[in-house]
């Protein structure tokens, strides 16, 4: 079975004055598109484009592609903001809007060369852009460069171009299969063999605890000014780097972990968790802020299809609360512990959900495998008490 895996690459530019521009207009473009759709009550592209096409060419001079773009970008803003507002999650009264600057490409509109980037504002006017990358971005115009990648549409900010690199991959059959519960602090997993793991990931909760209390500090003694946004932005960027480095250093841990074992991966569908929880004001900032499950699985998915293993998502409802023996209800003993009064089985409850995870896919377990030394808690302390940047 075949999977397309994209995979969307920043580099660095120095943008120039037309770029500046073309990003506000194409903003002014999309929500032109966004008032225009609400005022005829249009849901289809097809019509709305039919209604705006004269109109947006005569205030904006540039080629169609740009009018096309954002006129979709236009409607799926306000297909999502409908779907919010039958959910009673938005405001029917508010319209939706683009705030940000960027501009997105159609692909006859660019020519990415590896480290330039030819961009067509209209018909005979042409420009380039120089890109800035390191090694990492060197690996794909490599491998791009030798027919393995395409590109996908490129997207344009004040301060990074995105490359989509898109690559066909042939998925395994698996042997066996690896569930995965992510928890606030640690990561488990258990294989169908009874191998499993548990990584600790406190160090994204210190990170954004640590981070949360300099934003504080910066909120409360800076009141206003340029000089507070700019140690915002300073400190939100690299919060952001450091969680980022940790997450990935873990999805690629329990990757090779499945990969040696050639094992599919079970992930628990936790689409909408965010939206049900509600454990008051303190223990909420600390879930929604510090808890990184989804940007961890998107991690872990992307890796696993690379190395053609496959991913699926499972509703995990009630997968720590049940016996994955006999399924009855579990009775709690202890912080962590569960126990199970017919099959007088004690087990950690992070172990539980793997194993009803596993159930899913019909895979007997005996959980008689190594605890793999794979705690990066440690390492990741010795490393940043070295940078001195807590």
């Amino acid at each position: 079975m075949n999977n397309t895996v994209i995979l969307s690459v920043e580099f660095g530019y120095n943008p120039n004055e037309t770029i500046r521009q073309l990003m506000s207009d194409f903003r002014e473009m999309t929500n032109f598109c966004i008032a225009k759709a609400i005022k005829h009550k249009i849901t289809s592209f097809c019509k709305l484009w039919h209604i705006i096409k004269n109109e947006i060419r005569q205030r904006w001079d540039y080629a169609t592609q740009y009018h096309v773009t954002a006129c979709r970008i236009a409607c799926t803003i306000l297909k999502s903001w409908r779907k919010k507002v039958k959910k009673g999650e938005a405001d029917p009264d508010v319209v939706p809007k683009v705030k940000r600057l960027f501009v997105k490409f159609h692909s006859s509109l660019t020519k990415f060369t590896g480290d330039r980037l030819r961009i067509t504002i209209r018909k005979g006017n042409r420009i380039w852009i120089n890109l800035r990358y390191g090694n990492y971005q060197r690996k794909f115009i490599d491998e791009w460069k030798e027919g393995r990648l395409q590109i996908g549409e490129i997207i344009i900010t004040p301060d990074k171009v995105i490359v989509p690199f898109k690559k066909e991959v042939e998925l395994i059959q698996p042997k066996g299969w690896l569930a995965i519960d992510i928890n606030e602090c640690n990561v488990t997993g258990i294989s169908c063999d009874g191998s499993f793991f548990v990584i600790d990931t406190s160090e994204v909760k210190r990170i954004r605890h640590v981070y949360f209390e300099k934003r504080r500090k910066i909120q409360s003694g800076i009141k206003c000014g340029k000089r507070r946004k700019e140690l915002l932005a300073k400190y939100g960027k690299r919060e952001k780097n450091r969680v980022k480095d940790i997450l990935h250093k873990v999805s690629k841990t329990i990757v090779e972990f499945a990969k040696v074992r050639g094992c599919g991966i079970i992930l628990e569908d936790l689409k909408g968790i965010r939206k049900r929880i509600d454990y008051g004001k303190v223990l909420n900032r600390r879930l929604h802020n510090g808890w990184s499950f989804r940007k961890l699985q998107y991690y872990i998915e992307y890796k696993a299809k690379l190395e053609g293993l496959p991913v699926v998502y499972v509703n995990p409802k009630n997968s720590s609360s049940l016996c994955p023996g006999c399924g009855r209800k579990l009775s709690p003993k202890g912080q962590r512990l569960m126990f199970c009064s017919k099959c007088n089985l004690i087990m950690n409850r992070d172990f539980v959900a793997c194993l009803n995870l596993l159930k899913t896919k019909d895979v007997p377990v005996c959980v008689t495998g190594e605890c793999l030394p794979m705690n990066l808690r440690e390492e990741l302390i010795c490393r940043n008490r070295k940078r001195n940047r807590v």
